[in-house]
């Protein structure tokens, strides 16, 4: 029901609707009976009573995997995340990377994606830190927010190259990272998104361990939870690309600056005497790069 709105992209019977559970093997096997291509977009931001991140990242991955497999799928696109690693001090992305292994263990001809840090409409990046700005004293940082750095990805990039991998042959059993173009201090992030909203950016730095407090605190909840220790890890966690692997432009999607598309997600933010100033006044988000040249 949550996603009944999606029939709307296709003609009558273009866009189907299955039910099945991770845990119940058949039921995704039934899915998949009649597909030839098989795209892995599940994964959680924290862990419930239900489902850890290995059920979700690792074992479910695997359970897909072996049904695409039997089931006689030719193409497995699995997405992962940027970061994955079994050394990573995040338990999202060490089973992240288990994930990944348990794919090439089921379906050694799967592409898999690690996508980096989204941004779009309704994300959960430029629009959090939009309204985190609503505290009364501001938006809480890590080091003040210079120790992060971010490459931020445009999410209809990431889309545009899922499509482009389910029919470009070269990419079967290929690992890609999908970044944007330019890499920044968080800090820089904040101040330019403060700056196209037309508002004061107002930030203090809480030290990392009364940080962790406020977030073991907020895991506590009986509904979804806003903040937990890795949610929190992961937003003060550096981006970082391993060299050597293909990325965007080997899908053939060029990928998009933060500066062309942060208007479009963040006008709304913005007080109504404000909503339609030009952009022309505004300086472009400042980029790591730019620190080197000075």
């Amino acid at each position: 029901m949550d996603y009944r709105s999606l029939r709307l992209m296709g003609d009558l019977g273009q866009i189907m609707f299955f039910d099945y559970h991770l845990k119940d093997v058949e039921s995704v096997a039934k899915m998949m009976k009649h597909s030839n291509c098989v795209i892995n977009l599940i994964g959680r931001q924290y862990e419930t009573r239900n489902f850890s991140f290995d059920d979700a990242h690792c074992e479910g991955a695997r359970v897909i995997a072996q049904a695409a497999r039997e089931a006689g799928v030719k193409r497995l696109i699995h997405v992962s995340a940027l970061n994955a690693s079994e050394e990573s001090p995040s338990k999202f992305l060490q089973s992240k990377a288990r994930g990944e292994m348990a794919v090439r263990q089921e379906f050694p001809e799967a592409t898999i994606l690690r996508p980096g840090t989204f941004f779009g409409h309704e994300d959960h990046f430029l629009n959090y830190y939009a309204y985190l700005g609503r505290f009364p004293m501001g938006i809480p940082l890590i080091d003040g927010g210079m120790n992060t750095t971010k490459m931020p990805v445009y999410v209809a990039d990431v889309a545009q190259a899922v499509v482009n991998a389910v029919t470009n042959d070269q990419s079967i059993g290929q690992t890609f990272q999908l970044t944007g173009p330019e890499e920044y201090y968080l800090l820089d992030i904040l101040d330019y998104i403060y700056r196209l909203m037309r508002k004061d950016l107002r930030y203090y730095t809480m030290p990392r361990p009364i940080y962790n407090m406020v977030a073991w605190g907020m895991e506590q909840s009986i509904f979804n939870p806003r903040l937990t220790r890795d949610m929190l890890l992961r937003e003060f966690l550096s981006d970082q690309v391993t060299q050597g692997l293909p990325g965007l432009a080997d899908l053939g999607v060029e990928p998009s600056a933060l500066e062309t598309i942060a208007i479009s997600v963040l006008r709304r933010h913005r007080d109504v005497f404000f909503f339609d100033d030009a952009m022309d006044s505004d300086a472009p988000c400042r980029t790591t790069s730019s620190y080197a040249a000075q």
